[in-house]
């Protein structure tokens, strides 16, 4: 299989059509579907995840030695071969929602045993250094994103954030994807952006090619952390002790002593040199423009 293209630094071989890639090459990471058989003893139980208003399991990992197992609600089970890098899973009409799978829990685990952290955030480049957008879902982060790329900026990523440690913290780019309300997509001009999925309560789309660029890590200005309702705009220095318990929970983080130990190692190593900053803002498209020229701006000061 031909390379398609990179994210987070792979570079991936698959029959798969990817439609998010970017340009550039990277360390090879094998993508195939093919159907996972259901096995009595999968492993042993690693955890799981819970979503929705009355919150319900939608995702079931486990480990047998180096291959993981996950189970999920909408596609089944999908193996995860971190050390090779091999990712397999279950066949989807629709390879926009291969493609939408793949860049949540299976990828986080192979960055996880490449020595990155992942967390759940977004991220934007701004004058060559990247700006990191954290906060629980719901809190705006995504559309936020879009903002940013309405205004040209390049969107790194919009869910899962790749830091790479070693050395400066940086931002790994990740897919050149968002996944938005309809009613953010009818609020905002997207130039060039392709709708892949549609769903009545998201619509998937791939960023112009024009302004992906390649995987290439790019040093981490600031850490941004967004409140979900403010009157006007607020800008406030956390401490980096008191910013460690804000992200922590955003992180990515198999339940394991030894797993713990080496993301919250690398977490408090990141904040340690990256400033982190509250920043509360109206909750309105109408202050969308205001948001992103105030955050580029205190980029372009140095501030952050």
């Amino acid at each position: 299989m031909k390379p398609q293209g990179t994210c987070f630094g792979f570079e991936l071989h698959s029959a798969i059509p990817f439609r998010c890639l970017r340009n550039g090459s990277g360390a090879p990471l094998e993508v195939r579907d093919s159907p996972v058989a259901q096995v009595a003893e999968p492993g042993t139980f690693v955890g799981e995840w819970v979503a929705g208003p009355e919150p319900s399991v939608f995702a079931r990992l486990y480990r047998d030695g180096q291959v993981y197992r996950l189970w999920t609600r909408s596609g089944g089970w999908s193996l995860i071969e971190p050390r090779i890098p091999r990712i397999t899973l279950p066949p989807f009409d629709d390879p926009a929602l291969s493609e939408e799978n793949i860049w949540n829990i299976p990828i986080a685990l192979c960055l996880l045993h490449r020595g990155d952290l992942a967390l759940h955030a977004a991220a934007v480049e701004i004058n060559g250094s990247a700006l990191m957008l954290v906060a629980p879902g719901g809190s705006g982060k995504t559309t936020l994103a879009a903002a940013f790329a309405q205004e040209g900026y390049r969107v790194l990523s919009e869910d899962v954030a790749c830091i790479a440690i070693d050395g400066a913290p940086s931002i790994v780019p990740g897919p050149a994807m968002l996944r938005l309300r309809p009613d953010v997509v009818s609020s905002l001009h997207l130039p060039a952006a392709q709708v892949i999925r549609r769903l009545p309560s998201r619509i998937t789309v791939a960023l112009s090619t024009e302004n992906r660029g390649n995987c290439h890590p790019v040093p981490l200005a600031a850490i941004v952390v967004l409140e979900r309702v403010a009157a006007e705009f607020e800008t406030e220095r956390i401490p980096a002790a008191n910013a460690v318990p804000v992200v922590w929970p955003l992180t990515f983080v198999m339940p394991s002593d030894e797993w713990q130990t080496f993301c919250f190692t690398r977490l408090v190593d990141m904040v340690k040199t990256v400033p982190v900053w509250r920043f509360a803002r109206p909750l309105q498209f109408s202050a969308l423009p205001e948001t992103v020229a105030r955050l580029a701006a205190l980029c372009a000061d140095g501030q952050f």
